[in-house]
């Protein structure tokens, strides 16, 4: 069990509460939708699997205590005006999304769409990194996100320092750090994601990198480790056969995290929430049992630890 001695902001972001001392708060999770080919397609069997794959995460959510967060990928321009509808359309008013786009082009457009319609304070930016562009720092000066989550990835350096120097100052690659540039922009609420990395590529530093930027900062820190899995050579292999085992691998790395004071994961296919939800609630129990127990940290009425006994 684990307590930071640096105060831990908790940040609110529509519904969405998460962040302070470990066992504090429930672990939101973020299940993404729109990942893979055959969810990508705009016909409407699809979309009515996206849609069930929403509710249930969502169901998850209201069952276990841990905050449903949908991810939606967009990894393009023509589709995103109705994917972001679909999912509006799914979750309550005050339910914040994030936004997953790995191309700094569409990720200025979406920002742009957001501001227009209405919802900029509902967005997750998912996520604020190396790549953005000059044109993507004035869109972001312009019509900046109600939440980002900074990314601590650093190609050159995949050490705790490194992904810390890549919030702090930038790495080299833009000429600030993520952190100064949010705090430039207005950007109120901020998340702060590890930067997952493959194996033998410093992984163990994704996990460790948890507690000290926690400690350093303050701020609500979390990962999506899946991705170390997911790029994992044998296992790729493996799963072909034994997909079952792998699903086990892949739900039980979120465990990780958590267990080193991490207040959100990004889990992957939300079509995976029925084995991530329980097993991440699961950890949420000891987490807080041990920081009431050691700490005298409290847990609200809503936490997997009061729902679920």
């Amino acid at each position: 069990m684990m307590s930071f001695s640096k105060e831990q902001k908790i940040i609110e972001i529509g519904d969405l509460k998460l962040g302070g001392q470990p066992g504090e708060l429930p672990t939101a999770l973020f299940g993404t939708v729109f990942y893979g080919k055959k969810y990508r397609e705009p016909d409407a069997e699809a979309m009515e699997g996206v849609r069930e794959f929403i509710r249930r995460q969502n169901e998850l959510g209201e069952m276990t205590g841990n905050p449903s967060v949908i991810d939606i990928y967009l990894g393009d321009e023509e589709n995103m005006a109705s994917r972001i509808d679909l999912v509006l359309e799914e979750i309550p008013e005050k339910q914040p999304f994030s936004i997953d786009i790995p191309e700094s082009e569409i990720r200025q457009t979406a920002l742009k769409h957001a501001s227009e319609i209405g919802i900029s304070n509902r967005i997750i930016l998912n996520s604020f990194n190396l790549a953005a562009e000059p044109e993507e720092l004035e869109v972001l000066r312009e019509h900046p996100p109600g939440c980002a989550i900074l990314l601590g990835y650093n190609p050159k350096d995949f050490s705790v320092d490194g992904r810390i120097d890549m919030i702090e100052s930038g790495a080299g690659y833009i000429e600030k750090g993520l952190m100064e540039f949010a705090d430039e922009f207005g950007i109120k609420n901020i998340l702060l994601d590890t930067g997952a990395t493959p194996f033998d590529h410093n992984a163990a530093e994704t996990l460790r990198s948890i507690p000290v930027m926690k400690n350093k900062w303050g701020l609500p820190t979390g990962c999506a480790i899946h991705n170390t899995v997911e790029s994992w050579l044998w296992m790729k292999k493996y799963r072909k056969e034994h997909k079952a085992e792998y699903l086990t691998c892949d739900a039980g790395a979120n465990a990780l995290p958590v267990m080193l004071g991490a207040d959100f994961c990004v889990y992957g296919p939300i079509r995976n929430a029925g084995t991530v939800f329980p097993f991440v609630a699961m950890i949420d129990k000891f987490v807080a049992e041990g920081a009431e127990d050691y700490f005298g940290v409290a847990q609200p009425e809503n936490h997997p630890r009061r729902k679920l006994e």
